[in-house]
């Protein structure tokens, strides 16, 4: 019954950690850990970098291609650049942007040079048309221009721009919903709540079990995760990171607008103290209570028996 009860309580401590994930919203997520936005835009990312991106791309929607050109870096450069930059210009709509923003952005520094990823997002406003007596109704779209700066000797270039229509905001189409998701992101999650299950059970049997000063010990080794496997919940891609160790051993991580990430560890801690529970006399670790005598039978002869 002890370990029913430890494996019925640490359920419910896996659904209660589960409630604020309940239509996961991504700005009080980052409240409750005392984030913003603009802490995990702009930790690495030079304000100026930024502005270099927003000029650019300005410079692009403008169709000034030979200025755009000038700021591309010699490595790039070819015959074909300008038809590229012709189509990428023809993506945008005529109409101004009803807002622009930095959605996603990071930094890699190497020994010669510093490179930024910057994704910006344009948001154009519905139109109506005029289309051979009638009108047209144009929905409200989107758009993500991508720009790669490189930074080296004080001089900034640009290494690499793409420019992708999209239907949804950026952020929209990275919210955490159980909707329209693979088999991938199920697997993912599954595996996620198998292992703060199995940990949480061992934790609470541990708490529950009497070992005497072991059980201070034993707390926080079966808290510890091994083997880092993290779940793009966007795309479903999982990557693996075999030399990592984290407490507790499943966490979630989210960007400012981009994917939420679920970050999952073997829980050997939990699994080392579970076998550890096996070795042990059975009376130690379920506390099983003793009998009291009964009127028609003497408590030594009930002990012997």
């Amino acid at each position: 019954m002890r370990k029913v009860s430890a494996a019925v309580l640490a359920l419910a401590l896996v659904v209660i950690l589960l409630l604020p994930f309940a239509g996961c919203n991504r700005e009080s997520y980052l409240k409750l850990y005392g984030y913003n936005r603009d802490d995990l835009l702009y930790g690495t990312m030079p304000r100026e970098d930024e502005v270099f991106a927003l000029h650019s791309v300005d410079l692009l929607r403008q169709g000034r291609f030979d200025q755009v050109e000038d700021q591309l870096d010699p490595s790039i450069r070819n015959a074909q650049m300008r038809d590229a930059l012709t189509r990428m210009h023809d993506v945008f709509p005529s109409a101004q942007p009803a807002s622009i923003k930095t959605v996603e952005a990071g930094s890699v520094r190497s020994r010669n040079s510093f490179t930024t990823h910057i994704t910006l997002e344009y948001e154009f406003a519905p139109q109506i048309i005029p289309t051979s007596g009638r009108t047209e109704l144009v929905p409200r779209s989107w758009l993500l221009a991508q720009v790669v700066i490189q930074r080296s000797d004080g001089a900034r270039s640009i290494l690499g721009l793409a420019v992708t229509p999209t239907s949804k905001s950026y952020e929209e189409m990275n919210e955490f919903t159980l909707a329209d998701k693979g088999i991938s992101q199920y697997a993912g999650l599954s595996l996620a709540l198998g292992v703060a299950g199995i940990t949480l059970y061992a934790l609470v049997l541990c708490i529950r079990s009497k070992i005497g000063k072991k059980k201070w010990i034993w707390l926080i080794p079966i808290l510890v995760g091994l083997l880092r496997v993290t779940v793009n919940w966007t795309t479903g891609q999982w990557t693996f990171t075999p030399l990592a160790c984290q407490i507790p051993p499943v966490n979630m991580a989210v960007e400012a607008y981009g994917p939420w990430q679920i970050i999952i560890y073997a829980p050997v801690g939990a699994i080392t103290f579970l076998l550890y529970c096996r070795r042990l006399p059975k009376a130690i670790t379920t506390l099983p209570l003793a009998q009291p005598p009964t009127l028609d039978q003497p408590a030594d002869t009930q002990m012997r028996t």
